[in-house]
């Protein structure tokens, strides 16, 4: 199978021992949706990550697969969609993490990065391109600009 094969395996929900950036992803996991942390629980989930949900509740939470850790979340604190995420995230530094100055002098102040919708990766980009290949796993994939986390 070749990389590009094992990663349209891995993003489209399909857990056969699949490995993808280096982790070995659950077999025959049933994902019930995609789940994204809202500001208030940044620290437990990475901003602009989409992470499967593996488990729902009657009181109003939902389990989420985290480095392969169940984390029990309030639905409120979270954004659900039904289908597998396939655009980068964009995410606004915020608090700590405002505008990071560039390297050098000269160059620009960062505001936002970008988040892979397969590995979660968090990327740099410059200016406000239409699709964006990952630096770290190597997949192509659209932007999403409509919303910033």
């Amino acid at each position: 199978m070749q990389s590009d094969d094992t990663a349209e395996l891995a993003h489209n929900g399909i857990y056969q021992n699949v490995v993808s950036c280096g982790s070995v992803i659950s077999p025959m996991r049933v994902t019930l949706g995609w789940a994204r942390c809202a500001d208030n629980v940044a620290d437990i989930l990475r901003r602009g990550a989409w992470y499967p949900i593996v488990e729902e509740s009657a009181d109003g939470h939902v389990v989420v697969e985290v480095r392969q850790q169940r984390v029990r979340l309030p639905r409120r604190d979270v954004t659900i969609r039904t289908e597998v995420p396939d655009h980068w995230s964009i995410v606004a530094r915020t608090g700590v993490l405002r505008p990071t100055l560039g390297a050098g002098r000269g160059s620009d102040v960062v505001t936002t990065y970008a988040v892979c919708p397969l590995c979660h990766y968090r990327q740099d980009v410059a200016g406000k391109p239409d699709s964006v290949k990952c630096v770290r796993c190597g997949a192509s994939s659209p932007v999403d600009w409509s919303e910033t986390c």
